[in-house]
C-alpha cells in the first residue's frame, strides 16, 4: 500500500515537472523565434550591413568585391574637405571643373565657393563640378587629390579601394568594395559638418536652389532606425548605389548599409530598407 502511494506521488511529481517544462518552453520559444531573423534576399550586385559600434559585419554579399562606386566616392571627398578646409575657406572652380558632366551645379570658371557651400553641393546635389573643384583646391590636381584619397582609405582600413576621380565618374581603374564604402561612411559620419550637410533638405548655393537627392532623408521608415545620413550614386556602369547610416533604437548602435549595383533606383531604396529593417530586429547576440 505504501509502495503504491509512493509510486503515484512520484508520477504526479514527474507530470508536474513536465507540465512546468512545457509552460516554460511556451514562454521562451517566442523570444527565441524573435531573435532568429532570416536575412533578406538582395538583388543588388553587392550589399553589406556593418555595425560600426561593435565593428562587426551583420550581412555580407560580395562585400569584398571591387566594383564601381559611382558618387558614393564623394564620401571620401567630403572627408578630405572637412580635414583640410575651414567652413569659410574658398573652393575654386577651374575651367576643367566647370566642364565636368552632369550632375553639376553649373558654375562658371573662376567662381569661388565657401567650403561649407561646396560640402552642401557635394552631398546634397552630388555636383561633379564642385567635387572636381574641391580636388584641385586641396590636392592641386585630380591626380594629387586621388593620391590623398587613397592614403586616407588605407588609414581607414580599406583593402579593396583605388580612387582615381573625386566624383566617381567612370574610370576603369576607379573601384572600391561595399565593405570599404561602409568603413568610409563610418568615418564620414564622425564629422558633424558632414552629417549636417547630409541632413540638409534644401539650400541656396551660389544663387542656385539645391534640394537633397536622398529620398530617405524626407520620410525614413521607422523600422530602419534613426536616419543619420548617406550618399547616393549612379553611373551606367556602376548602376544604382547607396550608403546609409542609421542608429538602432534598441541599443544605440550605428548601423551602416551599402548597396552596390542595383538595377533600378526604387530597388536600391527598397533593398536598403529591407536590410536595415532586418538589422534593427537583431539583438547584439542574435544569430546571423
Amino acid at each position: 500500500m505504501l509502495l503504491g502511494q509512493r509510486s503515484r506521488a512520484f508520477w504526479r511529481l514527474l507530470m508536474a515537472v513536465i507540465a512546468c517544462g512545457w509552460a516554460m518552453a511556451a514562454l521562451v520559444a517566442p523570444s527565441l523565434q524573435a531573435e532568429v531573423v532570416r536575412p533578406p534576399a538582395v538583388n543588388a550586385k553587392a550589399a553589406v550591413v556593418y555595425d560600426a559600434t561593435a565593428r562587426t559585419w551583420l550581412y555580407d554579399k560580395r562585400g569584398d568585391q571591387p566594383m564601381y562606386p559611382a558618387s558614393t566616392t564623394k564620401l571620401m571627398t567630403a572627408i578630405l574637405l572637412v580635414q583640410h578646409l575651414r567652413p569659410d575657406d574658398p573652393v575654386y572652380i577651374s575651367e576643367a571643373a566647370s566642364r565636368q558632366p552632369r550632375v553639376r551645379l553649373g558654375l562658371r570658371p573662376g567662381t569661388e565657393l565657401r567650403a561649407e557651400d561646396a560640402l552642401l553641393a557635394l552631398l546634397m546635389k552630388s555636383a561633379n563640378d564642385v567635387a572636381y573643384g574641391i580636388a584641385e583646391t586641396i590636392g592641386g590636381s585630380q591626380e594629387g587629390f586621388a593620391r590623398m584619397m587613397n592614403v586616407e582609405a588605407r588609414l581607414i582600413g580599406c583593402t579593396n579601394t583605388r580612387f582615381v576621380t573625386p566624383n566617381g565618374l567612370h574610370a576603369d581603374a576607379h573601384a572600391t568594395s561595399a565593405k570599404d564604402i561602409a568603413l568610409i561612411t563610418a568615418k564620414a559620419i564622425t564629422y558633424p559638418r558632414i552629417v549636417r550637410a547630409m541632413q540638409t533638405p534644401q539650400a541656396t548655393i551660389a544663387g542656385k536652389a539645391v534640394r537633397n537627392g536622398n529620398r530617405l532623408l524626407y520620410s525614413p521608415p521607422a523600422a530602419i532606425g534613426e536616419f543619420i545620413g548617406g550618399k547616393t550614386g549612379f553611373t551606367s556602369r556602376a548602376m544604382y548605389c547607396l550608403a546609409t547610416a542609421v542608429k538602432r533604437p534598441s541599443d544605440g548602435h550605428v548601423l551602416i548599409s551599402v548597396v552596390f549595383g542595383a538595377p533600378r533606383k526604387s530597388l536600391m531604396y527598397r533593398e536598403t530598407i529591407r536590410l536595415l529593417t532586418w538589422a534593427n530586429r537583431l539583438s547584439p547576440s542574435a544569430p546571423r
